[in-house]
């Protein structure tokens, strides 16, 4: 890419993709607090649980693959 404005740009917002990923991790964190049962943290709800970790799961790849991008561009372009 020839331009700095737009590499700085894809930069900026892929830096916002990462920080918006870290919010919904949270997020997902407090749900699956939210489902355990005050019963020594047993699940209530063993299906929405596996759906929860799923998507906990995918949420990881896409947090290491933004971080992955975030260093390839910083690497390439700054």
């Amino acid at each position: 890419m020839e331009n700095p404005n737009t590499i700085g740009e894809i930069l900026t917002q892929t830096k916002i993709i990462e920080e918006n990923n870290w919010t919904n991790t949270q997020y997902l964190n407090s749900i699956n607090m939210l489902l355990a049962s005050n019963d020594l943290g047993k699940v209530e709800d063993e299906k929405l649980a596996e759906k929860l970790n799923q998507l906990h799961k995918k949420m990881e790849d896409i947090n290491k693959l933004t971080e992955d991008l975030l260093s390839h561009l910083s690497s390439k372009y700054n």
